[in-house]
């Protein structure tokens, strides 16, 4: 039985099911769980609990079914029958409570995009060639499901997310998705000015990091940091900081390390064209060829340090 048809068959067969992505989870991460579950409930009549852990930003609060986001430790234990992960490649992006969903669900699916991979489901569809919410409208069409406008607006506000507002695109495919979801009821105007918003305090963050971005190997490198004090106003992610300082000429590789806790600093790095994903899985990170990200128990400055480093050679 093929992958989808037996994710079919378990969403069938399931009376209570799950669904959740990474920590802090992205616009494609929070696309693809609310659109999983206006999925199952438009065609199996099955309300899915859908949990969160970390920050939501306000940018996700228009998108249909937010309301229903319940923060990780405010559900109630329980097992349940079926439970699905999206955009997640690999356990440490994951917190405690939702690895103990995972972990004693009877039944486990993983939806994914990326290439480097150690969890394990019992069900597991990936595509590292798209985005996670490409994967799960491709799901939705080969099974023949209904898709609302609602499923629809989740959809391809995750797509516009992940391919940074289409900026970061390799093949045509990922258009015509998007252009298929629009004919479905999906509002491209209202979602681009919708994912634009974000608080006052964290533009005043972003500008101050961009200002003190430091520039390494004759300026191919740009590294960005943002400690606790600023990190704290971070609410809308690092997607702007990225796009402002590939703008730079010359700038091939950018850095993004923030300071969530003293000696906990998530690493995010991106790069035009040069593969970076072995030096996010060097930190215990993983991701993609061309945007990855790791943690790093130590200090900030070190932190930097080790992280400009591992470029040598590179660049």
């Amino acid at each position: 039985m093929k992958q989808i048809d037996l994710l079919v068959a378990k969403i069938s067969a399931a009376k209570s099911i799950l669904i959740f992505g990474h920590k802090n989870p992205d616009g494609d991460a929070t696309g693809a769980v609310l659109a999983l579950r206006f999925l199952i409930a438009d065609n199996f009549a099955r309300t899915a609990d859908v949990i969160y852990d970390g920050n939501l930003p306000i940018y996700f609060d228009f998108l249909p079914g937010r309301e229903n986001f319940v923060y990780a430790e405010k559900l109630p234990g329980k097992k349940y029958d079926l439970v699905i992960v999206v955009d997640t490649g690999s356990a440490i992006q994951l917190d405690a409570l939702q690895q103990k969903f995972f972990d004693e669900a009877v039944v486990t699916a993983r939806i994914d995009h990326h290439k480097t991979a150690d969890i394990s489901a019992d069900i597991d569809i990936v595509d590292i060639g798209a985005s996670t919410c490409e994967i799960v409208y491709e799901i939705a069409r080969e099974a023949g499901w209904k898709i609302s406008a609602s499923a629809a607006t989740c959809l391809y506000s995750g797509i516009y997310c992940d391919t940074f507002r289409f900026s970061f695109l390799d093949k045509g495919q990922t258009l015509r998705t998007a252009a298929a979801l629009v004919d479905l009821g999906a509002e491209p105007r209202r979602i681009s000015e919708s994912v634009g918003i974000a608080t006052r305090d964290d533009i005043m963050a972003q500008a101050e990091v961009l200002r003190d971005a430091e520039f390494f190997y004759h300026g191919r490198l740009a590294v960005a940091v943002f400690p606790k004090a600023l990190y704290k106003n971070l609410d809308s992610g690092e997607t702007e900081i990225v796009l402002f300082l590939r703008r730079i000429k010359n700038v091939e590789c950018v850095a993004i390390l923030k300071e969530a806790h003293p000696e906990n600093i998530r690493v995010s790095l991106r790069s035009r064209e040069i593969p970076i994903r072995e030096i996010a899985e060097s930190f215990g990170g993983g991701g993609h060829d061309l945007a990855a990200g790791a943690q790093l128990h130590t200090t900030l400055s070190a932190a930097k340090k080790i992280v400009a480093e591992a470029f040598a050679g590179i660049l």
